[in-house]
């Protein structure tokens, strides 16, 4: 009986020392892992991060330097996007393919010491890099860095000049969502056509959600593979805007001889065609 109890202690006494082994192992991990963290945390606390900080002031300045002695025009063909107006709309955003079409164009004006006679500019705008312009077609000024600069618009490049301006407007899909001056709007489907209601055109306008603008080329292939297509008209500000849809995923907009196309999302489609057309 004695040698039982005297083994069952032995158990328990070794039970005991292997819990508290484990237990004094746990404390001495724990209190090891904060030490260190505090350690590395003083160490980071400590790093001189103003080099790197002065490196970057640097080469911010530098880039402003460079940019504040480029010229007018220079700087007007390296930004990204564009927002022009003319006596009708303000402020519509012109990015991708048509931008820059114009910078392409921008190259054969002809810089010239000043203006003759008068210069009632309607049409002007500012680019994303803080370039202002103005233009009658006769004459295109830019201003930027408190530099202005007035280039001649060559008589054989006027008539592509106007009518590239007015395309990136009454073609461009910023326009079209913009809801100021929305008439009549009518969608054709083959021979069925339907009139959109007023409380119903801002559900169709904010189905038109482009990618960018693309060529032709695709989206013909695409209108002439898909078995339905749409046609939506409307009246805007006394322009007439003819959207048509070229298979799911483009549309041809056209306004008078101009037309642009745009790759876009499918959810236009989809609304023409379960939601308009159910």
């Amino acid at each position: 009986m004695f040698n039982k109890l005297s083994k069952l202690n032995k158990t328990l006494l070794l039970l005991l020392i292997i819990i508290l082994f484990f237990v004094i192992y746990f404390f001495s991990f724990k209190l090891s892992r904060n030490y260190i963290q505090s350690k590395t945390g003083e160490d980071v606390v400590s790093i001189d991060t103003r080099g790197e900080k002065s490196k970057i002031e640097e080469d911010i300045e530098l880039r402003n330097k460079a940019e504040s002695k480029m010229q007018p025009l220079q700087k007007f063909n390296q930004s990204k996007k564009l927002f022009i107006s003319d006596d009708s709309v303000e402020n519509i955003k012109i990015e991708g393919e048509m931008l820059e079409n114009l910078k392409r164009l921008s190259t054969s004006f002809v810089k010239v010491r000043s203006i003759e006679g008068e210069f009632n500019p309607q049409n002007r705008g500012n680019t994303n890099n803080n370039v202002k312009f103005e233009t009658d077609f006769n004459y295109f000024v830019v201003e930027s860095d408190g530099k202005k600069e007035s280039y001649k618009v060559p008589i054989s490049v006027k008539e592509d000049f106007q009518g590239m301006y007015k395309r990136m407007i009454y073609t461009s899909v910023d326009y079209i969502k913009n809801k100021d001056g929305v008439g009549d709007i009518r969608v054709y489907k083959g021979n069925e056509e339907k009139g959109v209601f007023p409380w119903k055109k801002d559900d169709l306008i904010n189905k038109i959600l482009y990618k960018r603008e693309v060529g032709k080329i695709q989206p013909q292939k695409e209108f002439h593979k898909t078995k339905t297509n749409f046609t939506i008209k409307i009246e805007k500000n006394g322009n007439k805007i003819d959207i048509q849809t070229m298979g799911k995923d483009f549309i041809q907009v056209t306004n008078s001889d101009n037309v642009a196309y745009y790759e876009v999302y499918q959810d236009l489609y989809n609304y023409l065609d379960k939601e308009v057309f159910k």
